[in-house]
């Protein structure tokens, strides 16, 4: 880096501590005051907005109290910009300083300023080479001539405040990594790593931005992914082409962190940085690879505001951070692809709805937002040989793939004993119930069996015949919106007990109406009771009551469930026309 780089980054160095007393940097302060015999001392942080004063002895009102003075009364940014001490014996006939404001409002004629740096975490020794965070500095309101045992007793003073600053970085380090390493633990999908780091990074990192981009290897490209509480549609803009001459296709070109303190070093390696991507460059900036061994996973991009001069020094943080994330990154893409899995084998052993002469059929299954999204949940229609229509909605205890292999067998039998029998929906399910044991076959089981009768031809209105074990009641929307809770008591789960004698239930069902079978998962929710479950999915099908019933189905999942199940959830809407 060259001189006038180096000036430009340590004058924009950032604000380390805001403008406020701090005990600590008070007693530095302090101990300036009485190694050196001045009646101020200070310890400062310079910005572009100005500089701040933790560390303040001997200040006149109100800057004392407000800690806080407009780069014009700076004498520390000779300091920064230098990289050494700064010394002067009378302000007033200092050319740099002469007109400063500083001497009228502060008092401030004779001054000695020592930079702090940040110190090697391992050794502890300060490197001269590294970027001046910060200043220790003496005022008199007299003129003095600084002797050479003065001055080194206030670099031997900046040399213990910096090792204070190093150590405060260096618990914001390890604060930062605990947290991300605890929260992403949490992350199961790639848009919640990208939420978490998001979140992370601002609350840790002074307001820092972050962009999550994952390499796709087929197009040799980085594609953003959104946090999770943004809309997938926005998704698909800024990609990023690995040949592309942008810091971020560099970094994963390279397998290696690029780092830029601030806009100025950004833009003399990458003219184009300002161009399309994830985030727009205003300041520091790092682009830090994610890799699982050999494989490219995408880059993490971090932006700020303002230039951040211990950037490079920082590069251990970086490293930590870029690794956590991979992990997390590799983690969510072995979850997608278990639910994956689990979602195919779900859906495999739900049934093609037969199209049904006379009833308009629609179902629905929506996997819960979980590592093992597999269950229980079923529906099911058969077109018996006499001609009425038997319905199936079911639910398997349990939410793991021996859940998903017991539902797959009860469906099997269910439907075949539906097939050959035109029995009673309650004969039926007592069958079933009867077969279990002597095939083997062990679980618990909530089901509601009904049976759609023949059209009358006067009113065009149908008989429904139902039995209900232990399952949430079906609803119907009427013709003219109202809706109907078809409750009754329940009769026990199948499975839990032998010969439970078993109630059957009817109902006349107007043509125009739609009856809604469903599981627990629309209607059960964390910190909801069943009744309001029910009551909301009653509200929604009066609303929704002119929509075909796909449609309708997709609006009950969209109210009562959104984007993050917490349970399966299957439906089955038939319409009779």
């Amino acid at each position: 880096m060259d001189d006038a780089a180096r000036a430009e980054l340590s004058l924009a160095a950032s604000t380390l501590l805001p403008a406020q007393p701090d005990p600590d940097f008070d007693r530095f302060a302090r101990l300036g005051t009485t190694a050196l015999g001045t009646p101020v001392a200070l310890v400062s942080m310079v910005s572009r907005d100005g500089q701040v004063f933790p560390g303040a002895v001997g200040l006149p009102q109100p800057w004392q109290s407000t800690r806080r003075t407009p780069l014009s009364h700076s004498f520390c940014q000779h300091v920064v910009t230098s990289g050494k001490t700064f010394v002067v014996e009378d302000a007033r006939l200092e050319p740099l300083v002469a007109d400063s404001p500083a001497i009228t409002d502060l008092g401030v004629v004779a001054y000695a300023g020592a930079p702090l740096r940040l110190t090697d975490p391992v050794t502890g020794r300060v490197d001269p080479a590294s970027p001046v965070v910060g200043v220790l500095c003496a005022i008199d309101d007299r003129p003095r001539r600084w002797t050479p045992e003065q001055l080194e007793v206030l670099q031997d003073l900046a040399a213990a405040c910096s090792a204070e600053l190093s150590l405060r970085l260096l618990e914001e380090r390890t604060r930062l990594l605990l947290s991300l390493a605890e929260t992403l633990g949490a992350a199961r999908t790639a848009g919640e790593v990208a939420a978490t780091v998001g979140a992370v990074t601002r609350a840790r990192l002074g307001g820092a931005r972050s962009a999550l981009l994952l390499h796709e290897p087929a197009s040799r490209r980085l594609r953003p992914v959104e946090p999770a509480t943004v809309p997938q549609a926005s998704a698909q803009r800024d990609v990023v082409g690995l040949d592309a001459p942008l810091p971020a296709a560099a970094a994963a070109r390279e397998r290696r962190s690029r780092l830029f303190a601030d806009g100025r070093s950004l833009r003399a390696a990458f003219p184009d940085a300002d161009g399309p991507g994830p985030l727009p460059v205003l300041a520091a900036s790092a682009y830090l690879p994610l890799l699982a061994g050999e494989e490219l996973l995408g880059v993490l991009v971090l932006v700020w505001d303002s230039p951040r001069p211990t950037l490079e020094a920082e590069a251990d943080v970086w490293s930590a951070l870029a690794r956590f994330t991979a992990q997390a990154v590799v983690r969510a893409r072995l979850d997608a692809e278990r639910r994956s899995r689990a979602e195919v084998l779900q859906r495999s052993l739900l049934p093609r709805l037969p199209e049904v002469e006379g009833l308009l059929v629609r179902g629905r299954y929506l996997p819960a937002s979980r590592e093992e999204s597999v269950g229980g949940d079923w529906y099911d229609v058969v077109v018996q040989p006499d001609g009425d229509v038997a319905l199936v909605i079911g639910d398997v205890a349990g939410h793991d793939v021996v859940a998903a292999a017991t539902m797959g067998q009860l469906r099997g039998l269910l439907r075949a004993f539906v097939w050959d029998r035109p029995e009673a929906p309650p004969a039926l399910v007592s069958r079933l119930e009867r077969a279990l044991p002597g095939l083997g076959v062990e679980g618990l089981a909530t089901l509601v069996l009904a049976r759609v009768g023949a059209r009358d031809p006067l009113t065009g209105a149908r008989r429904l015949r139902w039995t209900n074990a232990g399952h949430p009641p079906p609803l119907l929307l009427l013709p003219d919106g109202g809706t109907r809770l078809l409750s009754s008591p329940p009769d026990l789960l199948v499975g839990l007990l032998p010969d439970v004698v078993r109630a059957e239930h009817s109902v006349q069902v107007p043509a125009g109406s739609t009856l809604l079978l469903y599981t627990d998962g629309l209607i059960e929710h964390r910190g909801r009771s069943l009744a309001g479950g029910v009551e909301r999915a009653r509200a929604v099908l009066g609303r929704c009551a002119g929509l075909p019933p796909a449609q309708l189905l997709d609006a009950l999942l969209t109210e009562l469930v959104g984007g993050h199940a917490e349970d399966d959830c299957a439906l089955l809407a038939v319409r009779f026309p």
